[in-house]
């Protein structure tokens, strides 16, 4: 692919709607003293974090920062800014989203700009390297699952925290005996079918999800069927729910801080919420479920890449090296995302936090939410199938064996 082609003929892009450009640190410079910085729409919370780390980047560089906070699909604008060569100089990058960009050589390589790689957690790193091996994004910060226990409704059952097993098979069989002595109405655990929530469990079981070719890898390994049909068996039999499904509700962390469940397994983005919005509610947090004797959790990192066709690379690399390296403590302090550097991490004494503590320990083992160009099909295809067996049009072993069938298909097309 070239390019030229920016690897982007999978959408075609149109009306690119954003909120627009703020500039924080000065007025009116010129392109050379001006970084144009793109991001997803965030809290108005991170939102302030993010101008005061900005603030702190002009003061120790003299560059201001356009700011663009994209409101519609983040990625769909960005690839349309690529198609067209005209984009930011920086930007948020998820690295799940990443290998597309890297493939079509639009970023800038940051090996030479970065320091103290060894700081960072290395498969944040490998998920931001190309086929070269050059790394393309500097890694800003993460999120990583947990359990989370709603300490009061357990009790409304019985059972304390030190209760919860710490594998899965023997937790699913408590989640049961939850259920069974909580009023109607209110759940034992919530769970998500997203295969982003399960891709590091499913990989216990010693297969690659996609393999070194780029194929699906999803069918006929009888731990991840076993696995996958539990929830199936959960939902059939009403002690596993779905916060949309059954509750109407888009937010785990909605249900959880409202009593509608003892457990739930999600990132650390809900603490905030939790402490805020429902400081009433009291809860424990533990290490995800070992699965097949196995740790596991899954890390959503989100790094900063350079365009190459911005008007201001050597201002984009700088502020990629501030976020992650000199602003990141200040960044991660404001914010309440958890830093990419250990040492970051120490500074800030999360070690210490009993809630950030889990967060922060999994990340030695966390699997990275990233796995090539292949991801969004193998995603979607999952997603799909599984949602057909948790309906139950169809077993678990026969949506695994379609979902692996069709994305290789849409794969073998492309």
């Amino acid at each position: 692919m070239t390019a030229g082609a920016v690897g982007l003929s999978r959408r075609a892009f149109v009306g690119a709607a954003a909120l627009g450009p703020a500039l924080v640190g000065c007025r009116q410079p010129d392109d050379a003293r001006t970084v144009k910085l793109a991001v997803r729409a965030t809290l108005p919370a991170e939102r302030a974090a993010l101008e005061h780390t900005i603030a702190g980047f002009t003061r120790a560089t003299g560059l201001a920062v356009r700011l663009e906070v994209i409101t519609d699909e983040y990625m769909d604008v960005l690839r349309s800014r690529f198609a067209a060569r005209k984009t930011p100089d920086v930007f948020y990058l998820e690295a799940a989203e990443a290998p597309q960009l890297i493939a079509s050589d639009v970023l800038v390589p940051l090996d030479d700009d970065a320091q103290g790689l060894d700081d960072f957690y290395p498969q944040f790193l490998a998920a931001f390297r190309g086929a070269d091996h050059r790394l393309y994004c500097l890694p800003k910060d993460y999120s990583t699952l947990a359990l989370y226990i709603n300490t009061a409704q357990l009790a409304r059952a019985g059972f304390k925290p030190a209760d919860v097993p710490e594998d899965f098979a023997p937790l699913m069989a408590f989640v049961k005996r939850v259920q069974a002595r909580l009023p109607e109405g209110s759940a034992a655990m919530i769970y998500e079918r997203d295969l982003a929530r399960h891709l590091a469990a499913i990989e216990c079981y010693g297969r690659p999800v996609i393999d070194a070719a780029g194929r699906a890898r999803l069918a006929g390994e009888p731990g991840v069927t076993a696995y996958l049909e539990t929830f199936v068996r959960g939902r059939r039999e009403r002690w596993l729910f779905s916060p949309k499904d059954d509750f109407g509700s888009d937010s785990p962390g909605a249900a959880f801080g409202s009593g509608r469940t003892a457990m739930m397994m999600d990132g650390n983005w809900v603490v905030a919420s939790l402490r805020k919005d429902y400081p009433e509610v009291e809860f424990a947090v533990r290490p995800l479920p070992r699965v097949n004797g196995k740790p596991q959790t899954m890390a959503f990192v989100v790094g900063l890449g350079v365009s190459r066709f911005g008007a201001n690379v050597a201002g984009g690399i700088a502020f990629a090296r501030y976020m992650s390296g000199a602003g990141m403590a200040d960044w991660s302090r404001q914010s309440g995302t958890l830093p990419s550097r250990r040492s970051v991490a120490s500074t800030l004494d999360l070690t210490h936090d009993p809630v950030m503590s889990v967060h922060t320990s999994a990340a030695d083992y966390a699997t990275v939410w990233s796995r090539g160009t292949a991801l969004p099909v193998v995603n979607t295809n999952f997603g799909n199938q599984f949602l057909a067996a948790l309906n139950g049009s169809k077993t678990v072993a026969e949506a695994l064996a379609d979902a692996e069938r069709d994305a290789n298909r849409e794969l073998a097309r492309q």
